[in-house]
């Protein structure tokens, strides 16, 4: 009984902590758009980790295993209406969270780990694409 109070317990401020992720990043980019404007990953984020790595529509199970270099439990194909972001701090994910695209569409960024340093996201003025600020013209 203990054990399965923990994991509801845990389960459930994982949640939480999911919706509060979601709703901050979401007001950043929208915010970002009112004036085409960056914002760092790590104002929205309230733990700790080192590098993101962002899963794009149509992306599956192996692909992602095979990125983050483990068999992660929470390995799932992505959803065309969302991407999928994954925090890692060291070799593990501290935080996942699948992002509606319509709130924010990190859909054009193909690559390998973010390091947190470099995790700066520009938002063109009136618009939902971001584009990797290390990146952007």
């Amino acid at each position: 009984m203990l054990l399965t109070w923990s994991v509801g317990l845990f389960g459930c401020g994982k949640s939480k902590a999911r919706e509060a992720l979601s709703a901050k990043l979401e007001q950043r980019v929208r915010s970002a758009s009112e004036t085409g404007g960056t914002f760092h990953m790590a104002e929205v984020t309230d733990f700790d980790w080192d590098a993101l790595y962002v899963f794009t529509p149509y992306v599956g199970e192996e692909l992602i295993k095979k990125r983050l270099g483990m068999d992660w439990s929470g390995a799932r194909e992505v959803y065309d209406t969302e991407c999928l972001l994954v925090f890692l701090k060291g070799n593990e994910v501290v935080m996942d969270l699948g992002f509606p695209r319509h709130q924010g569409d990190f859909g054009n960024l193909q690559k390998d780990a973010i390091p947190r340093d470099d995790a700066r996201f520009t938002v063109p003025q009136g618009q939902k694409q971001l584009e990797h600020a290390v990146e952007a013209p």
